[in-house]
């Protein structure tokens, strides 16, 4: 395991951790959840490289090892992190391992910006965990009611107020610089989320033809099935599997939208994307 710096048409430098396992062997490469460090998946990556994988994790520009400057002196958008950050990483792992099988796991909105990312076609297999569209209408109750809140007051009235959206204090995530979290409100704003906002030649939605398997569970408060249904569809010309899971079928523990990365289910769900990824 070790860290290293991919510079990009930006200028900013990206930070990777690469999780070595058998030089012939596949590659994964893990985009993150909105706001969550690339540490936070490190023994799921262990656990992929001991099975052997070697895994990429990296953190977007301005969150984690990436976060070069303070944020009120930094600024990106949420499509920048498509186009410059992963599209660079991608593009980093395609040179360095042309003879090998490249897969991809998403987490939440590392599953919506693979979308725009142009470069996206190089995976043999796609797992997507509980990637979804963010528009509150996905959410019934309280949960469309807190949603609206935050695109509509939370999120744009604190970003221009602090410069910066201060995640720590009440979404425990990290913080996220202000333009990302502007365009992340904007997309939640719309039905039609990022396709709303994108030209055609801006979508690569329907160039990814390789497998698909897609996780969502119950009980997930940042993404709704209805969601991640929506969003999957979007992938039209893969061959998609859904899979909704429910805690009683892993001994009643709570899974949630950050659960799958858990320990806990090193015996269960992550067995389940292995099988995934070796298929």
């Amino acid at each position: 395991m070790y860290r290293f710096e991919i510079k990009t048409p930006l200028g900013h430098a990206i930070e990777v951790t690469r999780f070595s396992a058998s030089e012939n062997g596949d590659i994964v490469v893990l985009c993150s959840a909105t706001g969550v460090l690339q540490k936070y998946y490190s023994k799921f990556a262990s656990f992929l490289s001991n099975n052997g994988f070697t895994v990429y994790t990296f953190d977007y520009s301005g969150i984690g090892f990436s976060k070069k400057k303070k944020l009120k002196k930094f600024d990106i958008t949420l499509s920048d992190w498509a186009t410059n950050d992963v599209r660079s990483v991608f593009q980093f792992i395609k040179t360095k391992h042309r003879q090998q099988k490249i897969h991809c796991i998403c987490h939440s909105i590392g599953g919506q910006l693979l979308g725009i990312v142009p470069n996206n076609n190089i995976f043999k297999n796609i797992i997507f965990v509980t990637v979804q569209n963010i528009n509150h209408s996905m959410w019934k109750g309280f949960g469309r009611v807190r949603t609206f809140f935050n695109y509509y007051f939370l999120i744009p009235v604190t970003v221009n107020l602090v410069g910066y959206l201060p995640s720590k204090k009440f979404m425990k995530m990290e913080n996220l610089p202000k333009s990302m979290a502007l365009e992340f409100a904007s997309w939640g704003r719309k039905k039609n989320h990022v396709f709303a906002y994108k030209k055609t030649d801006q979508l690569f939605y329907s160039q990814i033809k390789s497998k698909i398997t897609s996780y969502s569970t119950e009980n997930d408060h940042f993404a709704p099935k209805k969601a991640v249904d929506w969003m999957t569809k979007k992938y039209d010309n893969a061959s998609v599997v859904r899979k909704h899971l429910k805690p009683q079928d892993y001994e009643g523990k709570q899974i949630g939208h950050f659960g799958f990365f858990k320990a806990k289910f090193e015996h269960s769900i992550w067995q389940e994307f292995l099988s995934d990824l070796q298929a």
